[in-house]
């Protein structure tokens, strides 16, 4: 992701010189030609599948207060989705919401990991309940998404030669051949939460190579950050923001009694550090 932005040449040579090519390569996307490669820019099907990501959202919630990091409430999911967010919204702070979910961490992207609430879903236009989790599988097979294993030969990957290719876990082994009996069957979904991943990733080397081609792809298309990625359109001192403000720059501009938390955190979108009141 750096790479597309700043290209090999990185951000330090980029602050300094500017771009320094009109390649993406050596410059990165923004400010390159905008590029369709020929197609008209779509979410493709491949990249909808690895965005099934459904097991990141735990199924309950603690709200704390970003002064002192005491509980405010705790609730299931379906108590702060849909319609009734507004209501906690309008009685917990939005410091102190985005300190809770920011010192929060999501669920795994493992196998049997599927929030509970989502196996019986209801939706707050009808009394229907659905198991989204089947919805997921069902939609893909409709959708023609190849199985696991050709998804995987498709990207010039190795496909796995078994069951205990996938896992070691005694349990999902024992599932995944009464379900499956073949290898070649999995299904992309099953297969990618079974996946032994690389150190360091929160999800399956099969999910990372669709999400490298579609973060170039977003950028390549959009003529806001090719184009028309100019002063001309965002003026000078937008540019000047886009290019020097970070997440934690604008979580502090609104709302700057969160700087606790956020000392020693890099990266705003890490997970950031739980007060205590001494």
């Amino acid at each position: 992701m750096s790479a597309n932005w700043w290209g090999v040449a990185g951000e330090r040579i980029h602050q300094i010189f500017g771009r320094i090519s009109g390649s993406e390569v050596l410059s990165g996307i923004p400010g390159s030609a905008q590029d369709d490669f020929g197609v008209p820019y779509s979410l493709t099907e491949e990249f909808s599948i690895v965005y099934r990501m459904h097991p990141l959202i735990p199924d309950n919630y603690t709200f704390r207060r970003s002064a002192d990091d005491q509980v405010i409430s705790e609730h299931t999911f379906p108590e702060i989705a849909g319609p009734n967010a507004q209501e906690v919204a309008g009685r917990v702070d939005m410091g102190d919401i985005i300190y809770s979910f920011a010192t929060a961490h999501p669920g795994a992207l493992v196998l049997n990991n599927y929030p509970r609430f989502l196996q019986q879903f209801q939706r707050p236009d009808n009394d229907r309940l659905m198991d989204l989790a089947a919805t997921d599988i069902l939609r893909t097979r409709e959708l023609g998404v190849p199985r696991y294993n050709q998804f995987r030969r498709l990207l010039h990957l190795r496909p796995a030669g078994s069951f205990e290719e996938l896992t070691d876990n005694p349990d999902q082994l024992a599932a995944l051949r009464r379900i499956y009996r073949d290898v070649d069957s999995v299904d992309t979904i099953v297969g990618m939460l079974a996946e032994k991943r690389p150190a360091g990733f929160g999800f399956s080397d099969t999910a990372f190579r669709i999400f490298i081609l579609m973060a170039s792809r977003r950028l390549n298309s959009d003529r806001f950050f090719t184009t028309d990625f100019t002063p001309e359109v965002y003026t000078p001192t937008g540019m000047a923001w886009l290019e020097g403000t970070s997440m934690i720059d604008i979580v502090l501009r609104h709302y700057p009694q969160l700087r606790p938390a956020l000392r020693g955190v890099q990266n705003g979108f890490q997970p950031w550090s739980r007060v205590s009141v001494r």
